[in-house]
């Protein structure tokens, strides 16, 4: 693949909201000897515009017409704009490296026939699972590898306090309103296979509606997943939406949210993205963590790695089929009524 004579990887950015101002733009501004920005799209042209001319490169009116650029060598979509997914298929077609940003759950079969697609053509392809990257996952690694041991039993708590249409993805808003189990559901789903390190043989789940007049059709306010790994390993989480009409500020007195994580040889405490707690035989440890280099750049440091054909931590496009068969999974029992798949 082509890059510039020194060296940068040459992107082109497809969705230009909060999640490229607040996560994305910042990250590449730093990271100048790695990337370049050629080219910018989004739905609304006057945005491309204003973003080309702060930015001195050129603003695209579609996505064809920044594809066809030869000096675009990948692609970040960081939002799904009208044509969803069908842009990672254009991007495959046209040779370009995929960075994939905004939710990626649809139909099963059309994810695993766009997994075919992308895998035969040997495009890099990295999709953002950012709390793989949050430096309490980093340092937890760390941790299990050198004083805890093997994680034994995993039990998580999210609860979404809003959404925003194009806000930045944590670890208690979502992107836009949907169903738990796609947002924050995949990710968190990811991040316990990602801990584990391996795929669940059983998973599981319950929804239920905390507040029955809620929005229907964002599905249930309240869901439960449960996945079991080999040995006896176990993870629980608990995902639900918090009402402030009706509650008000209960999130003020209620438990932190956050996740337990019970090791071989000890204990840990999260709380996304940057405090950890955990004890062992020595005693308790307390750390918060800095958040330099942002979660943004090292997302975008283990891409370039990927481009350019080095060792990279980046989610594959066989991570993503992964987690969407164990979300399809849990939507058929809820269709079926099965408790158990």
């Amino acid at each position: 693949m082509g890059r510039s004579e020194d060296g940068c990887i040459r992107v082109g950015v497809v969705g230009l909201g909060r999640l490229w101002e607040s996560r994305h733009k910042p990250a590449l501004a730093r990271l100048r000897d790695r990337y370049e920005v050629v080219s910018v799209y989004d739905q609304v042209g006057r945005r491309a515009e204003i973003e080309a001319r702060q930015l001195g490169c050129v603003a695209a009116y579609g996505l064809v017409e920044l594809l066809e650029m030869k000096r675009v060598d990948a692609v970040l979509l960081l939002a799904p704009q009208w044509f969803g997914l069908h842009a990672l298929e254009l991007c495959v077609g046209a040779g370009k490296a995929i960075y994939l940003a905004f939710p990626w759950m649809a139909d099963l079969g059309e994810v695993e026939r766009l997994a075919v697609k992308v895998e035969e053509s040997g495009v890099p392809f990295m999709a953002e699972m950012p709390r793989r990257f949050y430096p309490v996952t980093l340092r937890l690694r760390e941790l299990l590898a050198t004083r805890l041991g093997e994680p034994r039993l995993i039990v998580g708590q999210v609860r979404l306090h809003g959404f925003d249409r194009y806000g930045e993805p944590g670890p208690s808003r979502q992107l836009a309103p949907g169903s738990l189990l796609v947002d924050p559901g995949c990710n968190l789903i990811d991040w316990c296979r990602f801990m584990v390190g391996e795929e669940p043989t059983e998973v599981w789940g319950e929804a239920s509606e905390l507040m029955p007049t809620g929005e229907r059709d964002w599905g249930p306010d309240c869901q439960q997943v449960f996945l079991r790994f080999t040995g006896g390993k176990v993870a629980a989480l608990l995902m639900m939406r918090h009402h402030a009409q009706a509650w008000g500020e209960a999130g003020r007195f209620l438990p932190q949210p956050g996740i337990q994580v019970y090791a071989e040889r000890g204990a840990a405490w999260l709380e996304m993205p940057d405090r950890i707690q955990w004890s062992d035989a020595t005693g308790v440890h307390e750390e918060r963590l800095p958040m330099e280099p942002s979660v943004g750049e090292r997302l975008a440091v283990q891409f370039a790695r990927l481009v350019r054909g080095e060792a990279s931590l980046a989610p594959t496009m066989r991570d993503v089929v992964s987690v969407c068969r164990l979300v399809d999974r849990l939507r058929g029992e809820g269709r079926s009524g099965n408790g158990r798949v």
